[in-house]
């Protein structure tokens, strides 16, 4: 995608959003902030091929709207913290040296102090949001190993610049968040995890990771054939199944062995480590984790707790 075709929008309404979850599986609550349409970026599972019909990236503009929707959604959260994000619909820093899509957001968060914004990219350049940082801000990457980004996130930064971004950002007095998701199956995916999660606990300070996600590769039958014509072979490996929201995913057993892993590999470098599953059902958590949760109620009481065990009185 170029630049160039960037257009502009008025927003009415309508920017801040509920993650509309799925059904019969745990959400963490998340909202997003859809600044940005459509990514420069080139991830060939992502989602949004399927979903937007041109090239073009749509920028909205109204901030004193967006405000109004965040005052809203904040004022009114009834005793949880509320957690946002603006990389829903694009990636959160890949344009945003450019057109500073993010600036007002992170001054207004800063001046709130109830709610976390969390700008998550594959893009690791936030140097020109230095000066703005503040500690409601989190700075998010997602990280797959460099043979994964090699073949499948083309035009993204490669693993080390984003785990450098990332202590770059601890540095500077930021939580950071990593999302190691999607997680797919290869032939020789396990070792290559290993090796991932091990450059995490050497590169970054474990105790300013504020939470790592785990999710699994997951896509919509319009996907699946857009890969399948493009013969991903690293998407395609494993058994899938249909779920009830009609997306693919890995058989429950193998996504049980996985998250099963990782997660302790992740525990061997801090036990304090705050680590989710994204989108998953009660039984694959407590299989996985050993944590019991009913519902998204649990888990968002998860976050709660995690943030003001963090932030103390400062939230």
């Amino acid at each position: 995608m170029s630049l160039q075709k960037a257009e502009f929008v008025e927003t009415k309404g309508g920017v801040v959003r509920k993650c509309p979850g799925t059904k019969n599986h745990i959400c963490c609550g998340y909202q997003t902030i859809d600044l940005v349409e459509g990514c420069v970026l080139d991830c060939s599972y992502c989602i949004l091929k399927a979903y937007l019909r041109d090239d073009r990236i749509k920028i909205t503009r109204g901030e004193d709207a967006i405000i109004s929707e965040l005052n809203n959604t904040i004022d009114n959260a009834g005793g949880h913290i509320p957690r946002f994000g603006t990389g829903e619909l694009s990636d959160s820093l890949a344009i945003d040296r450019r057109y500073k899509l993010n600036r007002f957001l992170l001054e207004y968060f800063g001046k709130k102090k109830k709610a976390i914004l969390e700008l998550k990219s594959k893009w690791a350049d936030f140097g020109h949001l230095s000066e703005h940082l503040n500690p409601y801000t989190v700075i998010s990457f997602s990280v797959s190993p460099q043979r994964f980004i090699d073949a499948e996130e083309k035009r993204t930064s490669p693993l080390y610049k984003r785990l450098k971004a990332a202590r770059a950002a601890q540095e500077l007095g930021c939580f950071v968040g990593l999302h190691l998701d999607p997680i797919v199956i290869y032939d020789g995916f396990e070792k290559d995890y290993r090796y991932l999660i091990g450059d995490i606990g050497r590169i970054l300070d474990p105790s300013k990771i504020i939470w790592i996600s785990l999710g699994l590769l997951r896509f919509p039958p319009a996907m699946y054939g857009l890969l399948l014509e493009r013969k991903r072979k690293y998407l395609l490996t494993g058994e899938f199944i249909r779920g009830e929201d009609g997306k693919y995913r890995y058989i429950k057993t193998e996504r049980i062995r996985i998250f099963r892993m990782l997660y302790r590999l992740l525990k061997d470098i801090d036990k304090g480590l705050f680590v989710y599953l994204c989108m998953e059902r009660a039984d694959v958590w407590r299989e996985s984790t050993g944590i019991e949760l009913k519902d998204s109620e649990g888990l968002i009481g998860l976050f709660d707790k995690r943030i003001k065990n963090i932030y103390g009185g400062a939230l």
